[in-house]
């Protein structure tokens, strides 16, 4: 299912909304993430671990870059990481939206306490439409215990409707595609 004209509609969605997307492949995953974080001087970050990120070796891909990578306590470590990444299990050419669907709560902290968030899709799991997300939600025989879906860096307009980014999460988003398949 997963097609170049799937990753460019995705791609033109979410920097479409101030967010930034790259692709590469399993093997380059964690030289990927590192090069990514570097670029910014993010140097600490947490991940939340994955198969994928197992397989690809990107907690040790990230520390032999020289950063600290923070696996537990996440709770605690993201209050200062600057970075963390996660693996989502969907994205949404459409929107340009990963969805992130967990039972463990410490994807959700990374997600949204991170000043520069990275979050992780196969590509084999980019659905053309926002409605082929909720197919796929209805089909399952139970839902995780969190289901969100995460489009660009966060913002609001509550302050006396004057727009800003980064109160409710990361002021930085980065959508990085894995071809899998």
């Amino acid at each position: 299912m997963f097609s170049e004209e799937l990753y460019e509609r995705f791609k033109e969605n979410l920097e479409g909304v101030n967010g930034e997307c790259v692709r590469t492949s399993r093997a380059e995953l964690g030289k990927t993430i590192a090069d990514i974080y570097q670029k910014d001087g993010i140097s600490s970050l947490c991940l939340g671990q994955s198969p994928l990120f197992e397989a690809a070796g990107v907690k040790a891909a990230l520390e032999s870059a020289g950063m600290t990578v923070h696996t537990d306590h996440v709770r605690k470590n993201a209050e200062t990481d600057k970075g963390g990444v996660t693996e989502n299990g969907y994205g949404i050419a459409e929107l340009g939206s990963m969805m992130q669907m967990s039972d463990d709560v410490d994807g959700r902290i990374i997600a949204t306490m991170s000043e520069h968030y990275i979050g992780v899709v196969k590509g084999s799991t980019i659905v053309p439409l926002y409605d082929d997300m909720f197919d796929i939600l209805s089909e399952m025989p139970e839902l995780p215990a969190y289901v969100g879906f995460i489009t660009g860096p966060s913002r609001t307009a509550d302050i006396e409707c004057v727009g800003t980014v980064g109160v409710h999460g990361p002021i930085k988003l980065t959508a990085v595609i894995v071809d899998d398949a």
